[in-house]
């Protein structure tokens, strides 16, 4: 649903996995570091607020 998100917590910055969400659903998510390492990476990725 618009303005829903989760966290996604990993071990390495997560580049690769936002290509292929900008690749399969171009504009249709938010993608924001909370975390950026060197040891934990938390990003928060949501559907834009209409």
């Amino acid at each position: 649903m618009p303005g829903e998100s989760f966290a996604l917590v990993n071990n390495h910055d997560p580049k690769h996995l936002r290509r292929e969400f900008e690749l399969a659903h171009p504009s249709a998510f938010t993608w924001d570091y909370v975390d950026s390492g060197p040891e934990l990476w938390r990003v928060r990725i949501g559907r834009p607020a209409n």
